[in-house]
């Protein structure tokens, strides 16, 4: 049927609690999963107009997860419904359209739009336009984690010009590591920012440029000689606020784009002088993955989606799993 298995039952992980938290500005962890999330049975979704149901063989936990979850991310929660932004597995049924019966019987890696049913279940309806067919020889480990970071990874890397520099926060993240390997290889110069030293020889060897320590007495001072040195114009940012992103941005000179693409820090995103932002001609911008796909030509989407999953099938780029758990182990007792 054009729905698929609509009358049978699934079990999902399921938000406990509506919309966010009462301090939504900041974030925080998941210490007992039992607060936020309850395995449920329930009816399987059912694609609508333009959509695909897929069957779900794995999924991953990124901290977009961890902040919607817990009331902390850009989107209010819906109790009863399934948590999970990402995954992998197979198109087994398909809502009115084109796109989606092209689809029907393939391999996908997909995220979650709205209108669609969370990842942390048997299965999920997305939009088809968030169901991107695999090629063969990429890992299902490397695949279900391929959209959000990777692909935001590639596309961001498209702000900075050949040859060019950037500053990129939170590099000691999985996000960090892709970034750095791919800027090696495309000729850009990555300036990574971490919070302890553990990471920095990683990093370097990876390809990050020069890494910095955020923590360290001299960082203030080794900010501004990198600035003037490497003359970065975009800033790809994870923190979203805090001391140490408001600094890098007043730090870099003319031009300079703050790209906001996670809310790690918790904390307002302050302009130190906005007047910079008149006579020096800076921004401060949003990525987010639905929104760039949204926007961005099909021909420029699949070049780039094509060339991340080169990069799994490859070996340059690999994704690193913690832990793996089946649905009934998620939640604590």
């Amino acid at each position: 049927t054009a729905g698929g298995p609509a009358m049978e039952q699934m079990q999902a992980l399921v938000l406990k609690q509506d919309g966010f938290a009462a301090d939504p500005g900041s974030m925080r962890g998941i210490a007992n999963t039992d607060e936020f999330l309850e395995l449920a049975t329930m009816p399987v979704p059912v694609p609508g107009p333009g959509q695909v149901l897929i069957r779900v063989r794995r999924t991953t936990i990124n901290p977009s997860d961890v902040a919607f979850v817990t009331g902390t991310y850009g989107q209010a929660r819906i109790t009863g419904t399934p948590a999970g932004f990402e995954g992998v597995g197979t198109v087994v049924g398909a809502g009115r359209g084109v796109m989606p019966r092209l689809l029907k019987g393939r391999n996908v890696a997909f995220y979650i739009t709205p209108g669609g049913s969370g990842a942390w279940a048997d299965y999920a309806v997305t939009s088809a336009m968030a169901a991107v067919p695999l090629k063969r020889g990429v890992k299902d480990s490397d695949a279900a984690a391929m959209l959000v970071n990777p692909v935001s990874v590639a596309a961001m890397l498209d702000l900075v010009k050949p040859g060019g520099a950037f500053v990129f926060s939170a590099a000691a993240s999985q996000l960090g590591k892709l970034t750095a390997s791919l800027s090696r290889d495309q000729g850009k110069r990555m300036i990574a920012i971490v919070r302890r030293n553990a990471p920095v020889a990683t990093l370097k060897s990876l390809g990050a440029a020069v890494v910095l320590n955020e923590t360290d007495a001299e960082f203030s001072a080794q900010l501004a000689q990198v600035c003037r040195q490497e003359a970065p114009v975009i800033f790809l940012d994870a923190l979203g606020g805090g001391a140490t992103a408001s600094q890098v941005f007043a730090t870099m000179g003319q031009g300079a784009r703050w790209v906001i693409y996670g809310g790690l820090s918790g904390e307002p995103a302050a302009i130190a002088n906005p007047g910079e932002m008149i006579f020096r001609d800076k921004q401060v911008e949003a990525f987010w993955a639905v929104t760039w796909s949204a926007k961005t030509s099909l021909i420029k989407r699949l070049r780039i989606i094509a060339a991340v999953q080169n990069r799994f099938i490859s070996g340059a780029w690999s994704t690193d799993v913690a832990a793996e758990l089946q649905l009934d182990q998620a939640v604590t007792d």
